[in-house]
């Protein structure tokens, strides 16, 4: 908001680093729009592969699925859920762990591991997510080879 008002003035992105962890403050180059969305999904793309995931991560996947469903059209979150024929053929059990699992009262200054049967279920939903919605494969670069649950 503020960059509107001020109008001409510089602005800046900040991202993440993606050696040290550190953030970088550069310069935004031209009109493209801020897809916060798509680097919180990359993100999330990356606790699953190094088997980082926290509680609060459930957050950030609803936030994602909520945004996905607001530009597709649907009225629910649980419209971009892919069902699974053998885990979850209604796909009512995956938009119900969704809904738990990213109301609780998590802190992201005292972050807890995921319990691992929800770390499943975690990547699980990611993985239907990002094979059902492509985006760049710079970003995910191993869901065209595997699963990040680890199946062919």
């Amino acid at each position: 908001m503020l960059c509107n008002e001020l109008g001409k003035a510089r602005r800046y992105v900040i991202n993440k680093h993606p050696a040290n962890g550190g953030y970088l403050l550069r310069p935004e180059e031209g009109d493209t729009p801020f897809f916060h969305h798509v680097a919180a999904l990359a993100e999330l793309y990356q606790a699953a592969q190094e088997d980082r995931l926290f509680t609060h991560h459930f957050n950030m996947l609803r936030t994602i699925l909520e945004k996905t469903a607001s530009f597709h059209g649907f009225s629910n979150f649980s419209a971009c859920i892919p069902t699974d024929d053998a885990d979850d053929p209604e796909g009512v059990l995956h938009a119900r762990l969704i809904n738990i699992l990213s109301h609780g009262n998590y802190s992201l200054f005292e972050p807890q591991p995921m319990l691992e049967e929800n770390k499943v279920y975690f990547k699980t939903i990611l993985d239907g997510f990002l094979k059902r919605y492509p985006f760049n494969p710079d970003f995910f670069p191993q869901t065209a080879e595997a699963a990040i649950v680890g199946t062919p």
